[in-house]
Order: C-alpha cells, then sequence, then structure tokens
C-alpha cells in the first residue's frame, strides 16, 4: 500500500472497530518512519497494571471512569510529542465523528496537518480477530461500535482521508 500522500501529516489516526487490526497496519506501515505511536489500548492497559501492583488489565476491568484519565493521558502525550516536533500516529476505534473532532480541533489550533485511515473490515471478521486477542473486548462492545460508525470525511477537518476496505 502506498501512504505516500499521507506520510507527510503530523498527525495520522488509524481508526476501526476492535479487531480490525489498526495495531497490526500500524507497526507495518509507521514502525521505521519516525513516527510514534500512541495507542489507547496500551495506555489503558500500562495505567491499570501500575495502579494495581501489576495484576493483568483484561477489557472486563474497563470503566468510563477509569477512561477519563486514559484520554486525558492521550491526549498529553500526543500534546508533548507535537511540541518536540514528532509526527504522531494515534491508534483507537475513532469510529464516529465526535471521538474524532478533539484531535482535528488540536491540529487546526496548533496548525499540525492531520489525516484519518479507516480500516473497513466486515463485522464478522473484527469479531473472530478480537476473540483471538489477548485482552479482547466484549462483542456487544464490537456489535454496538459496528452500528455508530462514520466513515471519517475531509470535511470534518482532515487533510487526507484513506478508508482500507477488506473482502
Amino acid at each position: 500500500m502506498d501512504l505516500a500522500k499521507i506520510d507527510y501529516l503530523d498527525i495520522i489516526l488509524v481508526c476501526g472497530l476492535y479487531g480490525s487490526g489498526k495495531t497490526e497496519f500500524a507497526m507495518k506501515y509507521f514502525k521505521d518512519k519516525d513516527r510514534s505511536r500512541v495507542s489507547r489500548s496500551d495506555i489503558r492497559k500500562y495505567l491499570y497494571e501500575m495502579t494495581h501492583f501489576g495484576e493483568p488489565w483484561r477489557a472486563d476491568r474497563f470503566t468510563e471512569e477509569d477512561d477519563a484519565l486514559v484520554k486525558h493521558i492521550e491526549r498529553k502525550t500526543v500534546e508533548q510529542l507535537i511540541h518536540t516536533k514528532k509526527k504522531v500516529v494515534i491508534i483507537n476505534t475513532f469510529v464516529t465523528k465526535k471521538s474524532r473532532q478533539a484531535f482535528v480541533d488540536y491540529a487546526r489550533q496548533t496548525k499540525k496537518t492531520i489525516g484519518a485511515i479507516f480500516l473497513n473490515r466486515p463485522l464478522e471478521e473484527c469479531l473472530e480477530r478480537n476473540a483471538r486477542n489477548e485482552n479482547s473486548t466484549p462483542q456487544e462492545v464490537v456489535y454496538k461500535l459496528n452500528h455508530r460508525i462514520e466513515l471519517p470525511e475531509k470535511s470534518e477537518g482532515f487533510n487526507e482521508v484513506i478508508t482500507v476496505s477488506y473482502k
């Protein structure tokens, strides 16, 4: 896949359902490109394990209350990386326009470029892949998110948008 039209951007959101392959995609296409990776799933895991004395995090331990702190850490990490002139790839579901808006607004405020890559994998395949993950997300969450998908569009404020469709 040629990502030349998006590689120059300061911030790239890698979006899609749980099990769509966001982390795998980011590792394959951005790992050796002088770009920092920020993953809300990783922050959630490390924060839980740190605050619970090494007890392993599992998806059933997710709480909205904890997630407020996770989102704050994600945002501050991105701000620090951008401040130090790093390019960033942010991995999260970002299935709705509202979920992407804070980073679009941040890019606009800081005069940075931003793009989105949406991994549009069939629901059944996402469910199968998610079930194989070490910390799989409950199926009902994946179903719920699937019904809320709003594909990213340039009109949201992105410089570039790519939708990767899987058959």
